[in-house]
């Protein structure tokens, strides 16, 4: 019998529902699973016909790693060669059963005398829809996936731009130290654009500091070479500067004037 089935079989990391069934019951057991997987639970089945034996192994992989077996049963499953040996693998691997009941009390009593014991599972002519899905929900909860939640991570510029259109990078602080916002990586953003703040803002000032103490040097040594130039060659300056007038040592203050500005 191939039907076509309604979702793919999980194949990804993390605990996992697996499901056995027949084919047969397929319109039963079809729209439970597919709400189940719009809820996000981890489903495997067998994808491919019942007599490929190439996935016997991954069956039994399956089986014997699942976090739940869901087995829906009926007495057309519980004629199915297939159903049968999937069952005996439970019993082999002692995996976490649990079974829909797809009909009467002689499949119960039936799926009872070949474990044993009473099995856990739920007769599904005696609940509704929503009931059979809020045990599901309870018996599979470890194989759901968790609810993604687009996060979004600001750079520092659209930071500036989103949480402090209005204000100067010294106030970010109060943001990181008030904000009630549970997102972590806004967090860690706002606490690195407080530190990008702050690092910038030093070597701002180390800039300045640098471009200060520069000027002072090189006004410094002008005056020095201005100094040293007087001591050296003042009688001469002094001619050139004022004939008429004979200075021994340090010359006149408009004289140091004159030089010192055609020196700049």
């Amino acid at each position: 019998m191939n039907i076509k089935k309604p979702f793919k079989s999980f194949r990804g990391d993390g605990k996992f529902a697996y499901v056995c069934y027949s084919l047969e019951d397929s319109e039963a057991v079809f729209p439970l699973l597919t709400k189940l997987v719009n809820s996000r639970y981890r489903i495997r089945y067998d994808e491919c016909n019942q007599e490929d034996a190439k996935v016997d192994a991954y069956r039994k992989h399956n089986i014997k790693n699942c976090e739940v077996l869901l087995a829906f049963l009926s007495q057309k499953a519980l004629q199915s060669p297939y159903v049968m040996n999937q069952l005996e693998m439970v019993q082999t691997f002692e995996s976490n059963l649990y079974v829909v009941y797809l009909d009467g009390q002689e499949t119960v009593d039936q799926v009872n005398r070949m474990f044993g014991t009473e099995v856990k599972g739920i007769r599904i002519s005696e609940s509704d829809e929503e009931t059979i899905l809020d045990v599901m929900s309870q018996l599979l909860k470890d194989c759901q996936e968790p609810e993604r939640i687009e996060e979004r991570v600001l750079t520092y510029d659209e930071l500036l731009d989103e949480v402090y259109p209005d204000q100067e990078n010294s106030n970010k602080e109060s943001f990181v130290n008030t904000t009630d916002h549970d997102n972590d990586h806004i967090k860690k953003a706002a606490a690195s654009a407080v530190k990008a703040s702050k690092t910038a803002k030093t070597q701002k000032l180390q800039k300045h500091g640098r471009s200060f103490i520069n000027a002072v040097l090189v006004v410094g040594a002008m005056l020095a070479i201005a100094f040293l130039i007087y001591v050296f060659f003042g009688d001469q300056l002094n001619e050139i500067l004022h004939p008429d007038e004979v200075v021994n040592f340090i010359p006149a203050p408009a004289a140091f004037s004159k030089l010192f500005g055609m020196l700049l």
